[in-house]
């Protein structure tokens, strides 16, 4: 699994993660999601507007992850996957995690 217990734990105790998506031109669209929870594999978040990010999943599902905290150290991580939303939420599918700090 791409979400081990590290990864978790900045994911989880950042109060702000950055998602990007790429726009139909292929320039990314980076945001601040805000705060994100694991849930399974995934890293979800509860969507609050981000209509630019939707309309840019809908028609290219890839997406990146980035969260750091100092919490035990400085540490963070990008995330590259895939996201959807669905059912008021926003569902990142990690693929690959790599360490930042």
């Amino acid at each position: 699994m791409v979400i081990d217990d590290d990864v978790k734990k900045v994911v989880e105790g950042t109060a702000f993660l950055s998602l990007v998506t790429l726009g139909p031109d292929g320039a990314p669209h980076p945001i601040i999601a805000g705060k994100g929870e694991v849930s399974g594999g995934n890293v979800v978040f509860g969507i609050y507007k981000m209509d630019v990010t939707q309309k840019n999943l809908a028609k290219n599902d890839k997406a990146w992850v980035v969260g750091a905290t100092m919490d035990g150290g400085p540490r963070g991580y990008r995330l590259t996957g895939t996201a959807a939303a669905k059912d008021k939420q926003l569902i990142f599918t990690p693929v690959t995690a790599e360490k930042l700090l």
